[in-house]
This record gives C-alpha cells, structure tokens and sequence, in this order.
C-alpha cells in the first residue's frame, strides 16, 4: 500500500482531513448557501468549530467505534442535521455507524460495485438538482425500466447510501425534498422488497443520518399506492409519512416546485435525467470518489466493543418477520 493511501487513511480517522477540495460537482454548495443555512439554524461560527471538536473528541473516546474513524465535515453536516444539538449529533452518529454495521448487504462491497462494469442504476436513477431550493437538497427518484427481474432494493438502498457518504462530506441543506415518478412500477416491485433490509435500512436514515424531510412529491403514481403507502408505514415515522403529497399532473406539482428547479424531461430547465444518470455514473466511479466511497465503508461500530450492549441482528429482526401488506 502506497504512502498516499496511507495517508489517505490515517486523516480519515483523524477527521482533520479533506479528499476532495472545492463544491461537489454533484452536490455544489456556495460559501453564501452555508452561512445563510447556519444563520436559520442559529449556528454561530464562533461556537460551530469548538462544537465540532468536542463531538471529535467524544469519538476518540468511544471504544466502539473510534476505530470506524470520523471526518471532521461529517460532524458538521450531522450538526446541522441536529439543528445544533450536540447531544442529538452524538446520537445520530452513534445510529449510524451501528446500523450500517447491521447492513453489510447495503453498505459492503462498494470496492466490487464500483469495480465492474455493470450500469450502477439498472432500473431506476436517482439524482440531485445542483442548485438549493430555499435551503432545501430537491432529490428525484425515476424508474426507467419496467422490467421486474432488474428491479433491486437493495441496489436502491446501496446507491442511496453511497450518495449519502458523499452527501455527509460535501452537501449543506436544511432538508430533504423527494420527488419519485412511480410510472414503469407495480405491485410486484413491492413484493420483491426485503422486509428485514428494509427495517435496518430505515432505522439507519431515521435514527442514525436522520435528514429532515421537508416533502415527498408522488407522480404518475399506480393503483397500488394504497399498498405501499400501507407498507412503508409499517418502517417510516408517520412525521415523514405525513409528509406524502400526490400530484394528478406535472402542473399541479409546479405549484410545489418551480420548473427551473427540474430535469427538461419533466418541462424544467435542468438537464434531462439521462444527462444527469451519465454525470453519476462517472463521478462514483472517479478514482478518488471511489476510494473514499470504500474507506467510508468501513464507517462501522464494533459491536463487541461497546460498553453494556448486546445489540445483535436477531434481535433487530425479530419483530418484524410477518408483515401486512393490506
């Protein structure tokens, strides 16, 4: 292993170093974006550093995890997640690390997938538009391709936590803003989806990365909504379940979204969803963004180190082995 990976290695668990300089080119965020997201938080930059620090220092301690190691703008971006509160940051990042551990299927393997030559987005693409809207990160999920057998959640679950590495690193938002077409999709689809990944999966985005959800945006929605409505209630707060809004039209969901905030294959003035699938596809496999997508694989808790715990995957998957669809 050469000096540079070496090096690579030991500041990522020293959490003072940073891979990549510069906005994201998926996830750019202006100097100005920040200090006004900070200034609706009521984050001061006099206290944030020292904040960021003491939670750095709480990490070292942790027998659990401080071998996962940390970087120093993850703290932050959990910060801000927390609006502030250190104690929920702790919290969320002690849930993120155990649950990610709990999901090898969703978090492992990145050094393979990225490796190959498989396309990264076999049935559906999920993509970040460039620019905030009012504070807010617009995300739009589309499935492209109607065929059941390249339909995989835990290829969905995968991508979408590989994004949120990245995310942790580079983005600053107040909140979510989901937009998922549903046309190319079924019933079936709900049936080939793991309830016991998509348990672990939830509990790792609610509890541990715990992004805000401003709004969901339902579009070309299908008859069998009611189902997955139902089915998704049974692993999502009903905070965030509250929080669906199904449109009949594009138009009506204009009067949510401003077009120049969507693809132009959604009559916005992005570019369209294939462009921006290209722009993905390439950017995760970049050699650097690879490299950091591996090392923060390795973002887990040691279970068998953490003081009085008996945590183990039986017990999360227990409860949830029958499930109702209605």
């Amino acid at each position: 292993m050469n000096s540079d990976w070496n090096f690579f290695k030991n500041g990522f668990k020293r959490g003072k170093m940073s891979l990549l300089e510069g906005p994201h080119p998926l996830y750019p965020c202006s100097e100005e974006d920040m200090q006004e997201i900070r200034a609706e938080l009521g984050l001061k930059e006099s206290t944030l550093q020292e904040d960021i620090d003491a939670i750095l220092d709480w990490f070292q301690k942790q027998p659990h995890l401080v071998e996962a190691g940390i970087e120093r703008e993850m703290v932050e971006r959990m910060l801000v997640i927390s609006k502030g509160s250190m104690e929920k940051t702790k919290r969320r990042i002690d849930n993120y690390y155990k649950y990610r551990g709990l999901t090898p299927e969703v978090i492992q393997n990145r050094d393979k997938v990225l490796s190959g030559s498989n396309d990264l987005w076999t049935s559906y693409m999920q993509m970040s538009i460039p620019k905030l809207y009012k504070g807010k990160r617009l995300t739009l999920v589309k499935f492209f391709d109607n065929e059941l057998n390249n339909f995989s959640a835990e290829v969905i679950f995968r991508n979408t936590f590989m994004l949120a590495d990245i995310r942790l690193k580079y983005d600053y938002f107040l909140s979510d803003i989901w937009i998922v077409d549903m046309k190319n999709t079924g019933f079936s689809h709900l049936l080939r989806l793991n309830p016991i990944v998509m348990q672990k999966t939830a509990q790792m985005f609610q509890e541990g990365l715990g992004v805000r959800v401003h709004a969901i945006h339902i579009i070309n929605a299908i008859p069998a909504l009611s189902h997955v409505v139902s089915f998704l209630k049974q692993f999502f707060s009903p905070k965030i379940m509250d929080r669906l809004i199904i449109h009949d039209s594009l138009e009506d969901l204009y009067q949510h979204i401003p077009k120049k905030y969507l693809p132009e294959d959604y009559g916005g003035l992005e570019p369209s969803t294939s462009v921006f699938k290209d722009k993905y596809e390439k950017e995760l496999r970049n050699t650097k963004t690879k490299q950091y997508l591996i090392e923060a694989s390795k973002m887990v808790s040691n279970e068998n180190l953490r003081p009085g715990s008996n945590i183990n995957e039986e017990y999360l998957a227990g409860s949830f082995r029958k499930l109702d669809f209605d």
